[in-house]
């Protein structure tokens, strides 16, 4: 077992914003970490996407769904998670939504494969 660590989302200013796709075979477990600054208010999910590439080193990944219970919201400035979420996806990314407010937003993602 091996463990990652991914900055999917670098710090930016607070707006909705997509992560890029992250390949996730053999990946068993991902939990996923929103540092937020300042007053904001938005939500952070992970989605995954079983589509098959054609080239195994790009994503064209175009069919996406939320992972259920892999949803937080963000209230105000601090640190907040998306627990351990089992896997068995070729894709997932995160998605945050700005709902209000003034800050950044950083996301990091743990996740461990075989």
């Amino acid at each position: 077992m091996r463990q990652s660590n991914y900055n999917i989302i670098p710090a930016q200013v607070a707006a909705n914003v997509t992560s890029t796709a992250l390949a996730t075979v053999n990946t068993f477990y991902v939990s996923a970490q929103i540092i937020a600054t300042g007053p904001i208010v938005g939500a952070l999910k992970l989605q995954a996407s079983n589509d098959n590439p054609s080239n195994p080193n790009q994503s064209p990944a175009s069919n996406w769904s939320d992972i259920p219970s892999a949803t937080v919201s963000v209230s105000a400035a601090g640190v907040f998670l998306i627990p351990k979420t089992d896997l068995c996806y070729r894709w997932i990314r995160a998605v945050y939504t700005h709902t209000s407010g003034t800050g950044t937003v950083t996301v990091n993602i743990e996740a461990l494969a075989s």
